[in-house]
C-alpha cells in the first residue's frame, strides 16, 4: 500500500508539471473538444440530473460551458460543496464533498472563486439548495435533520437524488478508465456514499455513469 502511495504521488507530480506546460490555446480547444463530446452522449442528453465539477482557472478543462448549456436545458445541475464533517461523533473532523444544486445560469455566475480560484457555492446559501447526500447544514458544515415540516423538501431532493451522470475531474487515466484525482478522496468517499445511500433507498443496485476529464 505504501508503494502504491508513493507511486500515485509521483505520478501526479509529474502531470502537474506536464498539465502546466499546456498552453491556454491549447487548453481552450480541448476544453470545446471535451463539451462537444459530453453534450453528445445520450446519459447526458436523456439526463435530468447532471453533477459536474467546477473547474479551476487553469490545467484543467473548462465545464463552464456544460453547466450553462445544462441550464439551458433545465436540467437540475450539482456542483460540489466541501464542508467539514465529524468523525464518528467525535471532536475531530474531516473535509468532505457533497453536490448542492445550482438555481440558474446567473446563480452559477455569482459563486465567488475559492482559494484555487473554483467557483464555489457560498455556505449561507446551502440551505436553500438540494444536495444528493445530505439535507441541510448549519454555517460550518454540521449536518442536521430537516424538520417535519420540511418533509416536502426532503422527498424532493430523495427523489431528485440520483444522478444521471456525473463529470469528474483527473490528473490521470489509464487505458480501462482508472482515474488519479488530486489526492484529497473527495470524489471517492463522496462516490462510497452515493452508491451506499442510493442501494439503502431503493433495496437494489444502482448505477451511474461517470466522465473524467
Amino acid at each position: 500500500m505504501a508503494r502504491l502511495q508513493a507511486a500515485k504521488k509521483d505520478l501526479r507530480t509529474l502531470m502537474r508539471h506536464q498539465l502546466k506546460q499546456v498552453s491556454p490555446e491549447s487548453l481552450k480547444h480541448q476544453s470545446t473538444a471535451a463539451t462537444k463530446a459530453v453534450l453528445s452522449l445520450p446519459e447526458y442528453q436523456n439526463g435530468a440530473c447532471i453533477g459536474t465539477y467546477l473547474s479551476m482557472p487553469q490545467s484543467e478543462v473548462f465545464t463552464s460551458a456544460i453547466v450553462k448549456d445544462a441550464l439551458q436545458q433545465r436540467k437540475q445541475v450539482f456542483v460540489p460543496y466541501i464542508y467539514d464533517q465529524s468523525v464518528d461523533g467525535q471532536a475531530r473532523s474531516r473535509s468532505v464533498m457533497d453536490l448542492v444544486s445550482l438555481h440558474s445560469k446567473s446563480d452559477y455566475e455569482r459563486l465567488n472563486p475559492d482559494g484555487w480560484g473554483i467557483p464555489t457555492p457560498d455556505e449561507g446559501s446551502i440551505f436553500e439548495r438540494h444536495r444528493i447526500l445530505e439535507y441541510s447544514g448549519n454555517a460550518v458544515g454540521e449536518i442536521i435533520q430537516m424538520e417535519t415540516q420540511d418533509i416536502t423538501r426532503k422527498q424532493r431532493i430523495t427523489e431528485h437524488g440520483r444522478l444521471d451522470l456525473i463529470v469528474m475531474p483527473g490528473v490521470a487515466f489509464d487505458n480501462n478508465l482508472a482515474r488519479l484525482g488530486h489526492g484529497k478522496g473527495f470524489y471517492d468517499y463522496f462516490l462510497d456514499r452515493y452508491y451506499t445511500s442510493k442501494v439503502a433507498l431503493s433495496n437494489e443496485g444502482t448505477s451511474m455513469p461517470f466522465l473524467g476529464m
